[in-house]
């Protein structure tokens, strides 16, 4: 398959990467409130942007992650282990009656989200430029999307609409 526009896919490579090193060099904290959700904000408008393609791959054929740098983003995580929200799975107002919230960690989310950039970083450097742009396409509506957006909601509720009250 041909991808039309290749630069979406270059420049959409280099915002995934830019967020994989900040994860991989700096301790990240609640006090990176702002930070974490205008990296946020730029992957998921991003994402949105990515050309759909055919049918990828799922399961066993994914790359292998780094375990060291893995292992350092999980430190590099870890202050924002807990830092729990309120959530619906889908908050679809239809299913509000059947749909009980849960609760979303913004740790967690961080490190989903840098799993799911860096798999398609991993293709994307062995020149699998197809597969990596399916699995961020694929997986920015199935999953690392939602984590961003939650974690994007959380960020402002509970900590950036409390510092402009608190600077009133």
């Amino acid at each position: 398959m041909k991808i039309a526009d290749t630069s979406v896919v270059e420049s959409f490579a280099e915002l995934a990467l830019g967020y994989c090193h900040w994860c991989e060099n700096t301790i990240i904290t609640v006090s990176h409130a702002s930070q974490i959700s205008a990296w946020l904000c730029k992957l998921h408008g991003a994402g949105l942007n990515l050309p759909k393609v055919g049918m990828g791959y799922w399961g066993d054929d994914l790359p292998e992650l780094p375990q060291a740098q893995l292992t350092v983003v999980k430190d590099n995580l870890s202050d924002l282990n807990g830092f729990y929200y309120s959530e619906y799975f889908d908050p679809d107002p239809s299913l509000i009656s059947t749909n009980e919230p849960g609760l979303g960690d913004v740790g967690d989310d961080l490190l989903d989200i840098y799993k799911d950039l860096k798999h398609g970083i991993v293709d994307y450097q062995l020149g699998k430029i197809e597969g990596a742009l399916w699995y961020w396409s694929r997986m920015h509506g199935d999953h690392w999307g939602r984590h961003a957006v939650g974690a994007i909601f959380a960020l402002h509720c509970l900590v950036i609409s409390k510092d402009v009250k608190n600077e009133l």
